[in-house]
């Protein structure tokens, strides 16, 4: 009988004599149920260059090989880079790049070619590896990540709710994105304190929403987000906004995208 994959993982951390490292966010997938909805998510194929963010012990890696004509493995951690190097030697179409995602150039690193993007994200960094991947020069296919599921929630969120803000308008600004499903603590070892779910990022080909100035849109709607509480006219008064068609006394998180866009394209600093 073959072991599971939480046996696997709790047999590699003992011969290497490793731990997993809280500052950096270490939950090591153990479910092999969540790694095949990953794998399908991405709809990986033997034609796909897959950029895996953190190989962890190259246990997932090793799945995520099998499914991919090509693996780049991004790990920070060097004993965890050299124990999943060790792991898929007889691996011919993995390779490894021991840096910080947050460091790495995509552009650099797929030469121009489509690719799709998988990676269990530590929490405590999500947004700026989320804001990575959706602003890369070249963008991936899809992106499937594991994230925290108050994250997730907040990425898929609506106006008008209370989960709903920056991140949000972010997100579906560059992408289409679907909460996959949610996942376990237990799917984790060791656990994590929160849920977690899978989410899908599909960054728009051409640019799904037309903005005169990106940079002003984005500094409008994070000074409006910065006093939610409050009403549009009190964090935005320097734009001089009341020529965009507004009612200025409503909250910012009752605002849609097209209507931040609005505010912007009336903006006067």
């Amino acid at each position: 009988m073959n072991p599971t994959l939480a046996e696997v993982t709790r047999q590699l951390l003992q011969v290497y004599g490793r731990y997993p490292r809280k500052r950096l966010g270490q939950h090591f997938l153990t479910d092999p149920q969540v790694v095949q909805r990953i794998i399908q998510a991405a709809e990986l194929s033997k034609d796909d260059l897959l950029v895996e963010i953190g190989s962890g012990l190259g246990v997932v890696t090793t799945e995520l090989a099998k499914a991919a004509y090509q693996v780049i493995a991004i790990e920070i951690d060097k004993e965890l880079l050299r124990i999943s190097r060790d792991i898929l030697k007889d691996f011919n179409n993995v390779s490894f790049v021991g840096q910080d995602i947050l460091k790495t150039d995509l552009h650099e690193l797929v030469l121009g070619r489509r690719y799709k993007i998988i990676g269990n994200l530590p929490y405590y960094i999500t947004a700026p590896i989320v804001e990575q991947i959706l602003k890369a020069a070249d963008k991936p296919e899809v992106a499937v990540i594991m994230v925290q599921k108050e994250v997730a929630e907040r990425m898929v969120a609506t106006p008008g709710t209370k989960k709903y803000g920056s991140f949000s308008i972010f997100t579906q600004f560059y992408a289409e994105v679907e909460i996959n499903s949610f996942v376990s603590k237990s799917s984790f070892h060791p656990w994590p304190e929160v849920g977690s779910a899978v989410v899908t990022l599909k960054p728009h080909k051409t640019p799904k929403y037309k903005v005169k100035d990106e940079k002003l849109f984005f500094d409008i709607m994070h000074a409006a987000f910065q006093q939610r509480r409050k009403m549009l006219r009190s964090p935005l008064s320097e734009y001089n906004l009341e020529e965009a068609g507004l009612d200025l006394t409503r909250r910012p998180e009752t605002l849609s995208i097209e209507e931040f866009i609005k505010l912007a394209g009336a903006a006067k600093p």
